[in-house]
């Protein structure tokens, strides 16, 4: 199932349109998409923070391992902020029904993206500007989705603004407040 998931998410990357036809064909439960392939992808980038200490040598385990807890927490609690704004709000930018599954699905898909953006920020010794791009990529990701989640037209405004802020904010947003919380104790 993972290896699917990774397949599924590497089509979104390279072409949106087709990779949210492809996650709608393949029609994968959000229950088990979360379990066999988010979760372990939040470990796998929160295992990644370690890579740090390869490139630093004045990092120390205990401020890797804070660091590692943050990086897995605020993907799963962004995962579940962003299933209850969506299921408050998703009324208001579609016509038709709204799927519960499809929701999830959507949202595992796009912050797995971001997931991916820090996984390959710890992977790089270096700090890049264009690390801190690639969010609007997935933003402009998301936005393709627009058709897998039946959004109208007169919603697509609505849509875009409840995935910047409980799709695309609370990660950084977490990791900020807890970054902070690490550095001042």
């Amino acid at each position: 199932m993972f290896l699917l998931y990774l397949k599924d998410l590497l089509q979104l990357v390279l072409s949106p349109l087709h990779g949210w036809e492809d996650v709608s064909f393949d029609g994968y439960s959000s229950r088990k998409l979360l379990l066999y392939g988010f979760i372990p992808l939040m470990a796998v980038t929160a295992g990644s923070v370690f890579l740090e200490s390869l490139y630093h040598a004045d990092t120390t385990f205990v401020l890797l391992l804070q660091q590692a807890i943050v990086t897995f927490l605020k993907f799963f609690a962004s995962y579940y902020l962003a299933c209850f704004s969506f299921s408050l709000l998703m009324p208001l930018c579609t016509d038709g029904n709204v799927s519960s599954n499809k929701n999830h699905t959507f949202i595992i898909y796009s912050l797995s993206l971001l997931a991916l953006i820090d996984l390959l920020g710890n992977c790089i010794p270096m700090e890049l500007s264009l690390i801190y791009l690639m969010p609007l990529y997935a933003l402009y990701i998301m936005w393709r989705g627009l058709r897998y989640l039946a959004i109208s037209f007169s919603g697509v405004g609505n849509f875009l603004l409840l995935c910047v802020f409980t799709v695309l904010l609370p990660p950084y947003l977490i990791q900020l407040l807890f970054g902070l919380l690490i550095k001042y104790q």
